[in-house]
């Protein structure tokens, strides 16, 4: 007990005058509840001088509750949850087959499938060295976009900047990987997994990037290439890219053989043979004898096949995107270039003229469409 005018300690509780002063002092608090002081708490009693028995029977978590109620220990096996208690834990509800994938993305299932696809080619025949450059470091942006996108991080990408992560990125690689699963097609496993890895990374990335209200559905819409002479364009580059799979240029044939397709049976002079079948003579099986050069084994064949699909998607620009006025030329410019190449690389084969069918569709179309506009 303290006085409150001359700040004196009573020695005993019950007093009711300072012993000091004469001062009326403050009624002393009821048995058994807690006094506190500036720096301290201490228990009240009637008076009486407590055992130190008693004083030790008190649980010690009382003066810790008492000091500071928001301090408390941490259970062990709970001292993981409260690492970065500001942090809310994320959990995966998504498919099973995605949940040990970082980022849960199918998009980096695609880009695995397409890095098994490079390792085979070093033994079969692939998409060249430079493709094959192309196809690996665009993966490794697409991988540490999906990967930053889901919150997780990994040493491997997360220096990657963030100016190269921006929604083009993926879209320019998912078409160039299109069209590189097209020049692959055929029959093996290592085509098998440039079409399974395009056909993931193609429905993934078009729903984040091409689909929504934000995405990249606002500039294109591919059903104008359904509309007026979008149709003919379709058909043309149609045939140009199924003439890149026919033979272009006659292989050298081997020695003693009178022909492409291989050596005639040859017998004594003095035996004659009457109608000798001529295998190079049959204009099918030339078609697509092995001898020859098909047309994706040209230089620039696979930059031209992705110049014919980006004229596709100026097409299908929409009406109300602001452009130059050079772009609605660019598809005939297209056409030009294809018509040079032909003639560099094709001969009197069937694929060249196929191509050049297919050009002349092309050709047509883009004409119409660049002309009909207004400038």
């Amino acid at each position: 007990m303290q006085c409150k005018e001359c700040g004196e300690i009573a020695r005993e509780h019950a007093l009711r005058y300072c012993e000091n002063c004469g001062a009326k002092m403050p009624p002393p608090p009821p048995p058994g509840s807690i006094r506190r002081t500036g720096t301290r708490a201490a228990i009240q009693t009637s008076g009486r001088a407590r055992s130190t028995g008693t004083v030790r029977a008190l649980p010690a978590s009382d003066a810790a509750e008492d000091t500071d109620p928001g301090l408390r220990a941490v259970r062990a096996e709970d001292a993981d949850e409260y690492t970065d208690p500001g942090r809310p834990e994320v959990r995966y509800d998504g498919p099973v087959w995605l949940a040990k994938v970082p980022g849960h993305s199918p998009s980096v299932v695609g880009v695995g499938l397409l890095a098994m696809a490079l390792v085979l080619s070093l033994l079969f025949q692939g998409v060249g060295p430079f493709w094959a450059l192309v196809t690996f470091a665009g993966g490794w942006l697409v991988t540490a976009r999906e990967v930053r996108a889901a919150g997780q991080r990994h040493p491997l990408v997360d220096w990657v900047p963030e100016s190269l992560l921006r929604p083009l990125v993926p879209a320019l690689y998912t078409v160039v990987v299109a069209g590189l699963a097209i020049r692959m097609l055929g029959l093996g496993f290592t085509p098998m997994l440039w079409l399974g890895g395009a056909v993931l990374l193609g429905t993934d990335q078009y729903r984040k990037v091409f689909a929504g209200e934000d995405g990249w559905s606002r500039f294109f819409e591919p059903r104008r290439l359904l509309r007026g002479m979008g149709p003919v364009a379709l058909v043309g580059v149609a045939l140009c890219l199924t003439a890149l799979f026919l033979t272009w240029l006659p292989g050298q044939a081997p020695k003693g053989s009178t022909g492409p397709a291989g050596p005639v049976p040859q017998g004594p002079p003095e035996l004659h043979v009457v109608d000798v079948p001529r295998p190079s003579d049959d204009v099918v099986y030339s078609w697509f004898d092995e001898s020859y050069d098909k047309g994706w084994d040209q230089s620039f064949s696979v930059a031209l096949e992705l110049l014919l699909l980006g004229m596709l998607g100026l097409m299908a620009l929409r009406p109300e995107v602001p452009r130059p006025d050079w772009v609605r030329f660019t598809p005939i410019g297209v056409v030009v270039l294809g018509l040079v190449w032909t003639l560099v690389h094709g001969g009197l084969m069937l694929g060249p003229l196929l191509f050049l069918g297919g050009l002349a569709a092309t050709g047509f179309a883009s004409v119409y469409a660049a002309f009909s506009r207004e400038a």
